[in-house]
C-alpha cells in the first residue's frame, strides 16, 4: 500500500518530496489511513479538523480522536469549530455548500499562515466511482462522468488509486483505529444509497467492476480534455470581451448545431443552469430588455448581439429578521417594532414604511435583491404580478430597479421595499397586531 501510494503521487506530480502537507482529518477511515501513510512515508504534515458541531456528542468525540491521532503520530493539529446554520442564514445557501465554502477557506488561511504546500483529502476510488454514478442519475453531462481529479489547484487526493476494500486491509492490518459515522450506513442519502444498494450488484456482476470503472473514467475525463478545447476554441471565436463585459455574435451562435448543447457548455462556466441555458434561444429571439440572470452573471439582448456582464454580487445577498423585536445586522438603517393595532392612529402613505398584520408573518423574513420569477399581489389588487411587470408599470429605471431590495415570508414576498407591499400582509379590520418598519431612502442608493 505503502508503495503503491508513493508512485501514485509521483505519477500525479501531487507534490514533491520537501512539500509541507495539510491532512484534512474527519476521524473516518480514509483520512486516518491517509494521515499514517504520509508519516509512514516521512512527509512534513500537520491535520485539519473541521468540527461542524452538526452530530451532537458525536462531533465533540470526533475532535478529541483526532487530536489524539495527532499527538500519537506526533504531527501539529489545527481544529476549528464553525457555525454552519448562521453562514447558511447569511448566505441563503444549503448546508453542504455552506460546510464546503467554511471548510476550505479555512484550509486556504492555514496554507498561508503556516508556509504549506498542499491540502489533501481523502477521496478514494470508490469515492470517484459514487460521484460518477450521482453525476449521471443528475444529468450533468461528460462534466460530470470524468471522475474525481487527483489534482485540483493546491488541492490532491493521494489516495485516489485506492479502494474502499483496499484501505480497510490496510487499516485492519496495522491496527489502526477510526471514529465511524453512523450516517454513513443510511441510505436515506444518495450517495449511501448508490453506495450500499449499486455498487454491489454491479460487482456482483462482474467482479472487476471498480477496475473498470476506473479505466471509463480515465477515458472520459481524456475525451473531456478534447471536447472542452473544441468549445474554448468556439468561445474565443464567438465571445469579444470589451471593458469586462462580453458581447456575443448571435446570428453565428444561432447557426451553430445541436444548438441546445452548445448554449449549455457555453453559458455554464458563467453560472448558467441547464434550463437557463434553454431559455437563451429565447433571448436570440427577442427584442431588447428581456434577460437571464445566473449566480455570477446578467445575459440580455442589445440589438443584434448579446451582451454578457458579471452581477453585482450584492443581487445574491441574504439577509434574514429572525424575531420581530429584534433588530438583525443590515445593509441600511430600519426601523422595526410591534404595535397594537389600537396604537396605530393611521397607516402611512409613505413608500419607506411598511405597515403589516403580524399574525400573518411567518419569520425568519428573508431580505434579498429581486430576482426574474419574483411575483407578488400589490397592494388593492387581488391577482399576481409579475415583479418585473410591475417594474415595467412604474417606469422604475434599470439601474434602480437592479438595486430594489425585497422582503419575503417562507416564498411569499411581503413588501417591495420603497414601492409596495403585498396585499396579502395588509392591515385588515381583523387584524390585531401590526408589525411596522421604516427605513431610510439610501436603501436604493
Amino acid at each position: 500500500m505503502l508503495q503503491r501510494f508513493n508512485s501514485f503521487l509521483r505519477k500525479q506530480e501531487l507534490c514533491r518530496p520537501d512539500d509541507r502537507i495539510l491532512l484534512t482529518v474527519s476521524g473516518g477511515i480514509d483520512s486516518v489511513v491517509m494521515a499514517h501513510l504520509f508519516k509512514e512515508a516521512g512527509y512534513d504534515c500537520a491535520i485539519a479538523h473541521c468540527n461542524f458541531q452538526l452530530r451532537g456528542e458525536d462531533s465533540e468525540l470526533d475532535e478529541t480522536f483526532v487530536r489524539s491521532l495527532a499527538a500519537s503520530l506526533e504531527i501539529p493539529v489545527f481544529v476549528k469549530r464553525f457555525n454552519v446554520d448562521a453562514e447558511m442564514k447569511q448566505r441563503g445557501i444549503s448546508l453542504q455548500m455552506a460546510a464546503r465554502d467554511l471548510r476550505y477557506g479555512w484550509f486556504e488561511e492555514l496554507l498561508s499562515e503556516h508556509s504549506m504546500d498542499r491540502v489533501a483529502t481523502a477521496h478514494n476510488k470508490n469515492d470517484a466511482v459514487e460521484t460518477f454514478f450521482l453525476n449521471l442519475s443528475r444529468g450533468s453531462g461528460i462534466r460530470g462522468l470524468k471522475g474525481i481529479s487527483p489534482i485540483r489547484g493546491k488541492i490532491i487526493r493521494p489516495i485516489l488509486f485506492a479502494s474502499r476494500p483496499q484501505i480497510e486491509s490496510y487499516q485492519q492490518r496495522h491496527g489502526i483505529e477510526f471514529r465511524e459515522d453512523a450516517s454513513n450506513l443510511e441510505t436515506k442519502y444518495q450517495r449511501n444509497k448508490i453506495r450500499h444498494d449499486i455498487l454491489p450488484v454491479m460487482e456482483q456482476i462482474n467482479p472487476g467492476f471498480m477496475e473498470i470503472m476506473e479505466g471509463n473514467m480515465e477515458r472520459l475525463g481524456e475525451v473531456y480534455e478534447i471536447y472542452n478545447r473544441s468549445i474554448q476554441q468556439v468561445r474565443m471565436d464567438l465571445f469579444e470581451e470589451k471593458q469586462g463585459n462580453i458581447t456575443i455574435d448571435t446570428e453565428r451562435l444561432r447557426a451553430m448545431t445541436p444548438l441546445h448543447t452548445w448554449l449549455y457548455e457555453l453559458f455554464s462556466p458563467y453560472g448558467f443552469t441547464r434550463s437557463q441555458c434553454e431559455g437563451i434561444r429565447k433571448i436570440m429571439d427577442s427584442g431588447p430588455g428581456r434577460q437571464s440572470i445566473s449566480t455570477t452573471h446578467r445575459l440580455y439582448m442589445d440589438r443584434d448581439q448579446m451582451i454578457l456582464v458579471p452581477s453585482d454580487s450584492e443581487s445574491f445577498e441574504r439577509y434574514y429578521l429572525d424575531d420581530p423585536e429584534k433588530h438583525s445586522s443590515l445593509p441600511f438603517p430600519m426601523d422595526m417594532e410591534v404595535l397594537e393595532r389600537s396604537e396605530l392612529q393611521s397607516i402611512p402613505d409613505d413608500p419607506m414604511t411598511a405597515c403589516l398584520d403580524l399574525d400573518e408573518i411567518q419569520f425568519p423574513l428573508t431580505i434579498r435583491r429581486w430576482m426574474h420569477g419574483d411575483y407578488f399581489c400589490p397592494l388593492g389588487m387581488e391577482q399576481i404580478k409579475k415583479l418585473s411587470d410591475f417594474f415595467v408599470d412604474e417606469k422604475v429605471p434599470v439601474p434602480e430597479k437592479e438595486r430594489t431590495w425585497i422582503m419575503a415570508s417562507g416564498k411569499k414576498i411581503v413588501w417591495i421595499m420603497g414601492y409596495r407591499i403585498d396585499h396579502r400582509f395588509r392591515i385588515t379590520p381583523s387584524t390585531s397586531r401590526v408589525l411596522r418598519l421604516r427605513f431610510q431612502s439610501d436603501i436604493t442608493s
